[in-house]
């Protein structure tokens, strides 16, 4: 009994410890629309929820981020409006190694920009840094 489920614990741990773990620039792309899906309907410490088991460094470094973004979220909401919608607005990537998502998210006064970066030091992706802002002067493309 014990071989049983010795075998069974060897083939569903690395299932399990993959769960957690990018292994596309695709599967990046797919967790910052998670992240922004969740932003439409609930404060940010929940968006930045997503990304936490895919951050390297620190929890309490994402945790701090959160608290800070909850107490911004009240004047935002009381400010812009409601959320609309969002939309990708731009893909950048230095190397193979980087890609960052830079988002509008739309509200019925005004809208914020929401940027998510991950890195690829080896064969896995992992966040890299997050933010939000209404700093909408750098998405626009002068000609």
């Amino acid at each position: 009994m014990k071989h049983i489920l010795l075998a069974l614990l060897l083939l569903v741990l690395p299932v399990v410890a993959g769960a957690e773990t990018l292994r596309s620039e695709a599967d990046t792309l797919a967790l910052s629309r998670k992240m922004m899906d969740v932003a439409m309907t609930q404060p940010p410490g929940a968006a930045f929820a997503v990304l936490k088991p895919y951050w390297p460094m620190d929890p309490a470094e994402i945790d701090g981020q959160t608290s800070n973004a909850g107490i911004q979220w009240q004047v935002i909401e009381a400010r812009f409006g409601k959320p609309l919608g969002y939309e990708l607005v731009k893909t950048e990537r230095i190397g193979q190694s980087f890609v960052r998502y830079v988002y509008l998210q739309k509200f019925e006064k005004h809208a914020l920009r929401w940027r998510v970066s991950f890195y690829r030091p080896r064969d896995a992706w992992m966040t890299n840094n997050f933010a939000f802002d209404d700093q909408l002067e750098s998405l626009y493309v002068e000609h």
